[in-house]
């Protein structure tokens, strides 16, 4: 089960590292080749198009807004000019700001929220919707798309998104042309193109307050002039632990450990034809899959205590005469420290392969995107956290998808432009969840009857569980068919109308079974004793053999309808209504009976403004939505007699929920030399219809919970985000100066699936920021700068555990604390 072939790890890990060093060296060597700027290509004017698209429209010496050209609707066009809400991080922006990961656009993008404490359990939510965490049979609600293809598991984004020209964030429903589930918005990840031109990168970073190796490098030159170019880049992200392992093991835990790297194919046979072939892997191996425990109620929220009428608690297991007075780690102490007797990585694999054709047709361009892509995860943990041999259990996922796109997209026209297309993709998972019992499992999970009995037996008390192995396998599968169009129709100059359609197929399987035998995998035997038989029998619960889920065959129809309207050149008016739907899942009780969950459908109103203002200094958007979203799909606990704490986490449909907000995005050219942005998000998400919601477990006098009309899990009223970057020639040597703050701030909200009392974060502020110089050297442009990222050290979480009688509540998604930085950069 914990065993892991490290070989073919090893020998990627020395590969990368090798290409560094020769990136690096190749960086040196061109000393006498010129700069390529980033964006040094020629300006992009509205309707045409450009190979990098992050471009200013507005030179770098003016003191105007930079207009930025996307591709957030699958052609290229200035993120002012289209009537969607998109906020966009440009490749300067994402270098500066060492912007690699979602959890990283959380603190630049108004409304968008993430979990992040591993592949499996990542969970991404815009407006406070969509957020889905450790469910494999469960789809997002928010896509993620990387370079045209859609990532159907959210456990491939749990990596390191280097070398990337931008990220556009586009909140609302975009299935009609983004395609399946993103009905609350979707990530778009960019990368830098090949250049037929020498283009190369090379970055290095060590920490100051801890220890630290940060490495990025790039190289891009034609292979054949003006036919066939290449790209490569590698990273490594190597960062020590914010926790401290204070058993004999030692160590430090909730740490990075990633490396990767990506390798692109650009082949121009003629003229009007682009072919582009994309390789990428990215590889983690991390001690960082920690749920710090936080505390462990003495008492339910009626006053009674925890412990009456021989209930049990984590805190009083551990109080056994067996554990020799051991005090587990529980409170203020697990922002610092950790105690775990078995520490193993984390391993996350994901890799990807995919062949893009743009054949420009004259009127039209034909576009396929053929791709295949893999997720591996391997999560071992210590569950119970101590220094005793009780329990450890994880998750193995393998998952696999393969994916063909054909669209149609015609030229520019006065009156008419549209995109057709259809839409393919397979997926399929193998997920088994494991738990494996220790010599301690059963002094820990015994009732207090079950101890008295046996406590003086400690081979009894032992053999109840010790080396018992749990698995349960899931292997969901999906086959998806789409055919989609969206047009704009030009009414005059000024206005237009955009519509568009999406025609779902969906085919849906799974089956599961659970197994339960000793670790050698020899079959279970009776320990001869009724109490430590009783024990066992306890933890296992309902083991049965190969269940075949009910299958979905499931159509659906997403629809949009945009009028928008040109003021004048800078300023657009905006309005939308659209729906979506997010297809059901196959799912499983926790004793084998099947249990389905019901499709989520959204539905979506959307009224804004876009402009430029004060002669294109002032960057001013605004917008206002409705979101509601039927039988929406989330992972919430139901009491269940059969669970050795009482309740069981599955996956089920809530009535309704709503969303209502208004949303601010901006920047101001203050000066040649400062730029100012700023964002406020306004969201108030509500469960407009949860009657019946299971009560939290604080909460014993009643079962079934009244949700209505209570703030959404994870989704903070107010989000506001404020940055400054200001620049500076210094007079001599040819060096500039400049700085960078960043700073987001969010109310109050509560983590917890039940919405616990336990489960409220409070409202906090995380600052980054820097400084540096810039300057040239034979020709080379180098940086240096000073980098810190949570400059004031902000302890926060993301995700929260409830309490049960044999857990305390978990701090499932700490943030990484303060970090500071030395950096250097070399582009030429």
């Amino acid at each position: 089960m914990f065993s892991n072939d490290q070989t073919l790890h090893k020998r990627f890990q020395r590969n990368l590292l090798s290409s560094a060093v020769m990136l690096a060296s190749l960086s040196m060597g061109f000393s006498a080749l010129s700069f390529a700027a980033e964006g040094d290509v020629p300006p992009v004017s509205n309707g045409t198009s450009s190979q990098n698209s992050n471009t200013p429209v507005d030179s770098d010496t003016s003191q105007h807004i930079e207009s930025i050209v996307v591709t957030s609707r699958n052609r290229e066009e200035l993120a002012q000019n289209i009537p969607v809400p998109v906020s966009v991080i440009g490749s300067k922006q994402l270098d500066r700001d060492g912007i690699v990961s979602v959890d990283d656009l959380t603190r630049k993008a108004p409304g968008l929220t993430a979990t992040t404490p591993n592949a499996r359990r990542t969970g991404i939510s815009i407006r406070g919707i969509g957020k889905a965490s450790g469910n494999d049979n469960m789809e997002a609600a928010v896509g993620v798309i990387v370079d045209n293809v859609f990532l159907s598991h959210v456990g491939m984004s749990y990596q390191d998104f280097t070398d990337l020209d931008r990220v556009e964030v586009l909140r609302g429903p975009q299935g009609t042309l983004l395609g399946k589930n993103t009905t609350m918005g979707a990530i778009n990840y960019v990368s830098k193109l090949p250049s037929f031109k020498p283009q190369g990168s090379f970055e290095v970073e060590g920490g100051l307050n801890k220890e630290a190796l940060k490495l990025k490098a790039s190289r891009s030159d034609a292979l054949i002039d003006d036919v066939l170019a290449y790209r490569a880049s590698v990273f490594v992200d190597q960062q020590q632990g914010d926790l401290k392992n204070i058993s004999p093991l030692g160590g430090n835990v909730h740490e990075k450990n990633r490396f990767g790297g990506r390798l692109q194919f650009l082949w121009k046979p003629t003229e009007n034809l682009n072919i582009r072939l994309n390789l990428d892997e990215a590889q983690s191996k991390e001690y960082s899959n920690t749920k710090p425990f936080m505390i462990d109620p003495l008492t339910f929220a009626d006053g009674s205590s925890r412990t009456a009428s021989n209930k049990l608690t984590y805190t009083s297991r551990l109080s056994r005469d067996y554990f020799g007075g051991y005090v587990p780690v529980v409170g203020d102490r697990s922002w610092n420290e950790i105690d775990v007797a078995q520490l193993r990585p984390l391993i996350t694999n994901n890799s990807g392969e995919s062949l893009t054709i743009d054949w420009d047709l004259g009127d039209l361009t034909f576009t396929s995107i053929t791709a295949g892509r893999k997720l591996h995860f391997d999560a071992n943990n210590d569950s119970d956290q101590t220094k005793f041999d009780i329990n450890q259990g994880g998750t193995l996922v393998d998952h696999e998808q393969f994916s063909q796109e054909f669209r149609l997209t015609s030229a520019p026209s006065k009156v008419l432009d549209y995109q057709v297309g259809l839409y393919y993709l397979h997926d399929s998972t193998e997920s088994t969840s494991r738990t494996l019992y220790g010599q301690d499992a059963g002094a820990f999970y015994a009732s207090n009857s079950q101890y008295s009995s046996l406590k003086s037996n400690k081979y009894l008390l032992s053999s109840s569980l010790n080396q018992v192995y749990s698995t349960t396998l899931t292997t969901p599968q999906t086959d998806s068919v789409a055919a989609f169009g969206q047009a704009n129709w030009h009414l005059n100059d000024k206005a237009t109308l955009t519509f568009g359609l999406r025609d779902t197929n969906e085919k849906k399987s799974s089956d599961s079974q659970k197994n339960a035998s000793f670790y050698d995998g020899s079959a279970l035997v009776s320990t001869g004793n009724a109490a430590a038989d009783a024990i066992r029998a306890s933890q296992l619960g309902t083991v049965y053999g190969l269940v075949h889920g009910q299958d979905i065959n499931n159509n659906s129809v997403s629809w949009l309808l945009s009028p928008s309207y040109q003021l004048d050149k800078d300023v657009l008016l905006y309005a939308s209504a659209s729906s979506g739907q997010k297809s059901g899942s196959v799912q499983f009780k926790s004793n084998g009976t099947p249990l389905n969950v019901d499709p989520e459908k959204s539905l979506d109103f959307e009224l804004g403004v876009k402009s430029l203002l004060l002669d294109k200094r002032l960057l001013l958007n605004v917008n206002l939505y409705q979101t509601t979203v039927k039988d929406y799909q989330a992972t919430t606990s139901i009491l269940d007699s059969t669970s050795s704490t009482g309740y069981s986490s599955v996956l089920g449909n809530i009535p309704e929920i709503r969303a209502r907000g208004v949303e601010i995005e901006g920047s101001y050219a203050a000066s040649h030399d400062l730029n100012l942005n700023f964002s406020l998000a306004y969201n108030d998400a509500i469960y407009s219809d949860w009657s019946t919601a299971t009560c939290p477990a604080e909460i014993v006098s009643v079962a079934v919970c009244n949700n209505t009309g209570k703030q959404v899990v994870g989704a903070p009223k107010v989000t506001g985000v404020v940055g400054a970057d200001y620049q500076t020639h210094l007079g001599f040597g040819g060096l500039s100066f400049h700085s960078y703050i960043n700073a987001v701030a969010r109310t109050s909200q509560n983590l917890e699936s039940q919405l616990s009392i336990y489960g409220r974060q409070a409202g906090y502020t995380l600052v980054d920021g820097g400084l540096g110089v810039v300057g040239n050297y034979n020709k080379n442009k180098f940086e240096v700068d000073l980098i810190a990222k949570n400059l004031f050290d902000t302890k926060y979480t993301t995700s929260i555990n409830g309490f049960s009688n044999s857990s305390p509540v978990g701090y499932d998604g700490i943030g990484a604390r303060r970090y500071i930085g030395l950096v250097f950069k070399t582009k030429y």
